[in-house]
């Protein structure tokens, strides 16, 4: 004989459905837990009704809608994430177009940076995280679905949703947050309008290309001396106004200009604005060598190919050898071409021996030695070199040590036999990172300053720049997006038009707010040393 169930039993599977739905889309990861969390959802709300409505034309519209139901969901907890992570590293709102272009990269970045069996570890608790949440959620799912199908229990849900939350959304009051949905539709409308500022950044890219292939710069104000550019990865300004953190790095420059005083060197010093903040360093290097704020992706793509002219072109038009350094790049980047450099040495060019530091392949005293072996010792024009460092990247968990005779490196075996400096990191909390943040540009400085003390006997202009802050667990909300830049040279006619434009003498830069954008510096290089 068959039963049929009561109304009231299948009430509180439904309440507990409903109550387990919002838990796990509310939680705020990874970002942690709080209070609203516990609170009832309203995009599961508007799904459990759209079943109700659906259960009204039979089974079948019923159990396709719940499917739906239960899809989105899943796409909307996804989406949360992204919008808590985020800001929470990068210091500014998810970008769905965008930033969804980066899940390989983070992938790589993850694994490259974990230690040992780290990563393997972490994938497999993400993988049975995630199943779990895909299991739970369908049972769940199906759960309300079961209880939606009688008549009585649809009414009443409809009822109550009508009661509680209907003025709950008139009044746009949202205590577990604004709706996934209402974001997610607001996003398609942001992607709309960010194509539309696409549009008009690739108009003001041929008209300065336009502008530009009109001018000439001889440069003849650098008197034929090299010109050695650094990015300091994640060199940012919070190192100076953390209180905990300036301590350290003035012992690290105290040391640095030592160094450099010994060996006849001054330097003078400021502050630029960055495009990016936390990650993107690509954004950084755009901006600093076509003199052109991009501060995405999508402009970054159009410069690369325009026929704006960047900054190795006018070196080279000027008989300057150009060569771009860039041992993070593991990957074929043909788009590169745009830069114009004449020598690219990317990571696959050159020939380590030794172990990966992290999400660095080799370290930076090596590609610096690597780099002076092949173009320093035989050249017969001056040089523009333009080193992307990258021992100062995050996870800052697993770092090389340095070196003092540069005559061992050789091809980076030694490194096998030297212990990494290792710190108790993991992704994806750096809230502790302090210390070994300091620690790697700490290495990074002491790497250049010996270099520039050994290596480099002329009149050089070296130009020392961050690319972005570091990860925002590492800064201040208030940060503004600001980076150090350090001038260095034997010459003080070299650095007499940056003293002229605002940099201070010392390694400490005094600038007040606002600070100029990081686009700024190669109009005003131009001009000054024509």
């Amino acid at each position: 004989m068959k039963i049929r169930m009561q109304p009231w039993r299948p009430l509180p599977a439904l309440g507990a459905a409903f109550l387990f739905l919002s838990a796990l889309l509310n939680v705020d990861y990874p970002g942690g837990l709080s209070w609203r969390f516990l609170l009832p959802s309203m995009d599961v709300w508007l799904l459990l009704a759209s079943m109700a409505l659906a259960a009204w034309c039979g089974k079948r519209p019923l159990f396709w809608t719940g499917l739906t139901a239960a899809v989105l969901f899943l796409a909307l907890r996804l989406f949360r994430i992204g919008d808590t992570a985020v800001p929470l590293y990068l210091n500014r709102s998810f970008n769905l177009y965008i930033d969804s272009g980066y899940l390989f990269g983070l992938y790589d970045l993850l694994k490259t940076s974990a230690r040992g069996g780290e990563f393997l570890k972490l994938s497999a608790a993400a993988l049975a995280l995630a199943l779990a949440v895909i299991a739970s959620s369908a049972y769940a799912w199906r759960t309300a679905a079961r209880a939606l199908a009688d008549k009585q229990i649809r009414v009443g849900f409809l009822v109550a949703s009508a009661l509680i939350f209907g003025p709950v959304w008139v009044g746009g009051w949202h205590p577990a947050g604004p709706p996934a949905m209402l974001r997610l539709g607001q996003e398609i409308l942001l992607i709309k309008e960010q194509l539309a500022q696409t549009r008009t950044f690739v108009a003001r890219l041929e008209q300065i290309a336009k502008e530009r292939a009109a001018g000439s710069f001889s440069l003849k104000g650098l008197e034929g001396a090299d010109v050695l550019l650094f990015m300091v990865e994640s060199y940012g300004r919070t190192v100076f106004t953390r209180p905990h953190y300036r301590p350290a790095m003035e012992a690290t420059l105290t040391d640095f200009s030592e160094c450099l005083d010994q060996h006849g060197f001054k330097a003078v010093s400021a502050y630029l604005l960055s495009p990016t903040y936390g990650g993107s360093s690509w954004l950084a290097h755009d901006t600093l060598e076509s003199g052109l704020r991009v501060a995405n992706d999508l402009e970054s793509a159009a410069l690369l190919r325009s026929s704006v002219p960047p900054m190795a072109t006018y070196f080279r038009r000027n008989g300057y050898r150009t060569v771009s350094v860039m041992p993070g790049s593991r990957f074929p980047f043909p788009q590169g071409a745009y830069f114009d450099y004449q020598q690219v040495y990317y990571a696959g060019h050159f020939d380590y021996g030794g172990p990966t530091f992290g999400w660095a392949p080799m370290p930076d005293q090596f590609v610096l030695d690597w780099v002076r072996r092949r173009e320093f010792t035989r050249r017969g024009q001056p040089l523009f070199v333009r080193y992307v460092l990258i021992s100062s990247h995050a996870a800052f968990n697993i770092q090389p040590p340095f070196i003092p005779d540069w005559d061992l490196i050789g091809d980076g075996h030694i490194y096998n036999d030297l212990a990494p400096v290792y710190y108790p990191i993991y992704w994806p909390d750096l809230a502790n990172a302090g210390e070994a943040y300091l620690r790697s540009l700490d290495y990074e400085l002491e790497t250049i300053g010996d270099y520039l003390a050994k290596y480099v006997a002329t009149e050089a202009l070296i130009i020392i720049m961050g690319d972005h802050q570091p990860n925002l667990q590492l800064t201040d909300t208030v940060e503004p997006w600001s980076v150090p830049v350090h001038v260095i040279s034997r010459n003080p006619r070299l650095l007499d038009p940056f003293r002229q434009r605002g940099y201070t003498l010392g390694l400490i830069p005094a600038q007040a707010l606002p600070h100029a954008g990081m686009e700024t510096f190669l109009q005003g290089f131009l001009e000054d040393f024509r």
